[in-house]
């Protein structure tokens, strides 16, 4: 599998929530959905800093955006 374009630019808090809201994302579709939107079917990451946010491209074109208020990232900080 190659490489998601644009992860190697992320900090790592907000690889952290990539990580977390995308395994979150994946477990709420069913099987035949994941497929679409699996790691191998990312396109693009890419950091919106205004919204403490990842913005996530995917093949089939959707573009779906995973922010940090959904998760408890406190404790990565300091």
């Amino acid at each position: 599998m190659k490489p998601v374009e644009g992860y190697e630019n992320l900090s790592e808090v907000e690889r952290k929530i990539f990580i977390l809201a995308h395994n979150k994302h994946l477990s709420s579709l069913k099987g035949n959905e994941r497929d679409q939107y699996g790691l191998g079917s990312i396109v693009e990451v890419k950091a919106n800093l205004q919204q403490t946010a990842v913005a996530v491209r995917f093949l089939n074109g959707e573009q779906w955006q995973f922010t940090a208020g959904e998760y408890d990232i406190d404790k990565w900080y300091g």
